[in-house]
């Protein structure tokens, strides 16, 4: 999720990039290959929430819902949106898996009016987990308040999209400073400044990241899904097995669990909405329906408007949780 407020940043953002380039000569892209899920293996899940976007005008985060005075229309009737940032936290058989991070940098979270921020750790530690016990981390996509995290995580592979790293890689290198800026709303290289992109090639340099190019298992009843420009050039999903069936995490491609539902863009980025669509197809195919379909921002996020994440919780900082999905087996940890 981005704001509209633009702020030079330093050129020297490039050499970071350059720096993760000249790594890849020693990082293998590594092909798809099937995982089997002989025992059906199945994983509970948690969300927590980084913080909250307060007061995002309704039309900029949905033009489909934007406030228009004097309308009846009940989906053009809430002038803002107050809008989570959602972490995923995925545990099953010997993995303990994070979709998406969120954020620490408080100049950022600052400038963009993030309200009840609390760090992962002590968000974990209220349903007994560590970061240190995280082997996987999945990025939707490399924005700010999505990878932001990444280090909290020291003992975890990253797995993120070759043509994420392309899109960064064009984005930040770009001669035209008007595209190039990092600290901005919706321009092309929004959201990846140089505290962010470090943590994505840090775990790179220390060769502690999958570089993923398309589909992947990486576990048993764990498969990334690509959804390339479905936010941002190597967007991806990440479907999890679990006792209420297949869950579909989306990241910013899944902005709004209500935007799914009703066929609506949101978050338009670095996007192209016909695939921001596909990949809302992509959720109704692998679990059936929009009810599974896990959203980065929603709105009703820890209400029982989106029936997902009714069991929920207030934590550290006022931050939210809430506990989706038990394993067989697996006592509940909510508090």
């Amino acid at each position: 999720m981005q704001r509209w407020r633009v702020v030079r940043f330093p050129r020297l953002i490039r050499i970071l990039p350059i720096l993760g380039l000249l790594s890849l000569a020693s990082v293998p892209v590594v092909p798809a290959a099937p995982v089997a899920n002989a025992q059906g293996t199945q994983y509970s899940v948690w969300l927590v929430e980084s913080c909250t976007f307060k007061d995002v005008p309704a039309g900029g985060f949905m033009p489909d819902r934007a406030f228009v005075p004097g309308s009846t229309k009940p989906e053009n009737s809430q002038v803002f949106f107050q809008l989570p940032v959602n972490i995923g936290i995925i545990k099953g058989g010997n993995e303990l898996v994070m979709y998406d991070t969120g954020w620490k940098q408080q100049q950022y979270i600052q400038l963009n009016n993030c309200v009840n921020w609390a760090p992962i750790r002590e968000q974990m530690a209220v349903i007994d987990l560590k970061p240190e016990d995280v082997t996987k981390v999945v990025i939707g996509h490399g924005h700010w308040d999505h990878a932001g995290q990444i280090d909290e995580f020291p003992n975890a592979m990253l797995y993120v999209q070759k043509a994420e790293l392309d899109g960064i890689q064009w984005a930040l290198n770009y001669p035209n400073p008007k595209i190039s800026e990092t600290v901005c709303g919706r321009r092309p290289a929004c959201g990846y400044p140089p505290e962010i992109v470090d943590q994505i090639y840090g775990k790179i340099l220390a060769n502690k990241a999958v570089i993923v190019d398309g589909e992947m298992e990486i576990a048993p009843g764990m498969k990334i899904w690509p959804a390339h420009r479905a936010h941002t050039a190597g967007s991806q999903l990440l479907e999890v097995a679990t006792a209420r069936g297949p869950l579909l995490f989306g990241s910013d491609a899944y902005s709004s669990w209500e935007g799914i539902r009703d066929w609506m863009a949101a978050n338009i980025q670095q996007t192209d909405t016909v695939q921001q669509f596909l990949a809302y197809e992509r959720c109704y195919k692998v679990t059936g329906g929009y009810e599974n379909c896990v959203a980065a921002h929603e709105p009703l996020s820890y209400t029982e408007g989106y029936p997902l994440t009714a069991n929920s919780w207030t934590g550290p900082n006022g931050s939210r949780g809430a506990e989706v999905t038990l394993a067989p087996g697996e006592p509940s940890r909510r508090p």
